[in-house]
């Protein structure tokens, strides 16, 4: 197993796997859009950072690091989590724990104050493993489409 920021050339497989979680939530996003938020994360690690999961050179799951959200209130710099996802055929082996104490460690790296991250109410295993790894949650999120 080996977590690393995904290049380039994970571009096909990172796509792959965010088209299921777009499945997963009934969303859906055109292949050249995924593609475009690909690249441009990969060509601005300042402000996103994709991790992915590889077992035996095959990637398996994928998390991304939003960095650079200001904190008015207490004057430091804070991070979200979003896109978690193992391929189904690789859960159950304790990955989305290994890949995302890898992004907190990259966090904590970068000096944010916290990282924050959303769950659908109902996925139960996600929200376990987020409480596991220590979030909390007292709060509600709200979406608003603009466009």
């Amino acid at each position: 197993m080996q977590v690393k920021i995904a290049t380039l050339e994970d571009q096909g497989a990172v796509c792959r796997l965010w088209i299921m979680l777009l499945t997963y939530y009934e969303k859906n996003a055109a292949p050249e859009v995924l593609e475009r938020s690909f690249r441009y994360a990969v060509e601005h690690p300042q402000k996103v950072l994709i991790f992915i999961i590889l077992i035996e050179g095959v990637v398996t799951g994928t998390a991304s690091l939003h960095l650079g959200h200001y904190s008015t209130w207490n004057d430091n710099w804070y991070g979200h989590i979003e896109d978690v996802i193992i391929d189904p055929a690789y859960r159950g082996n304790g990955l989305a724990c290994a890949l995302l104490k890898e992004v907190l460690q990259a966090a904590r790296e970068k000096k944010l104050s916290r990282v924050e991250l959303n769950a659908l109410n109902d996925n139960l295993p996600a929200r376990r493993l987020y409480e596991k790894l220590g979030f909390t949650t007292d709060s509600v999120t709200y979406e608003l489409l603009l466009n």
